[in-house]
């Protein structure tokens, strides 16, 4: 590849979200720019370019070993990572719908209609749902918030009757 071919294809595209100036233990001017973005839950390099500042360096494997990522771009990194908590933390909403709030009378009243349908061999959602006048699936966490409260038994279970 000509050298005009790869500065084409190494820069579009992408923009660094930090760039800054390293000289290695030969006294060689870099300039290190990276991209980060969210790997594995945390913020993280993921793009890393490396440019000679005056032409007449080559990169070794070397230089690139002892360039100091961390120290490089640790503030950038931690800049980064506390904006998009800050961003997540807005966008934050309820994953799941939590229903409204049942008093200890109301889950009671619960109860008291499913051991009495438990009893009577009949199905224990339908008999909440019939009495209380809402449909199965609303019956059904009614009697879990029932059983969390500790007003039905954990081990009661309709089916192994």
């Amino acid at each position: 590849m000509t050298q005009k071919n790869q500065e084409g294809r190494s820069r579009q595209g992408w923009t660094p979200d930090a760039a800054v100036q390293f000289v290695d233990d030969v006294g060689h001017a870099w300039e290190v720019s990276a991209e980060f973005k969210v790997i594995n839950g945390r913020m993280d390099i993921a793009i890393i370019q490396v440019q000679s500042r005056d032409g007449n360096a080559p990169i070794s494997r070397r230089m690139l070993r002892d360039i100091p990522l961390e120290k490089l771009f640790g503030k950038a990194l931690a800049v980064e990572s506390a904006e998009l908590s800050r961003m997540l933390r807005k966008r934050q909403v309820p994953i799941s719908y939590q229903g409204r709030h049942h008093s200890d009378e109301e889950l009671q009243k619960v109860a008291k209609v499913y051991h009495a349908a438990r009893a009577a061999r009949i199905p224990v959602q339908q008999a909440v749902a019939d009495a209380q006048g809402v449909s199965v699936p609303t019956a059904a966490k009614r009697i879990m918030a029932a059983r969390a409260r500790g007003f039905i038994p954990a081990d009661t279970n309709p089916r192994s009757v």
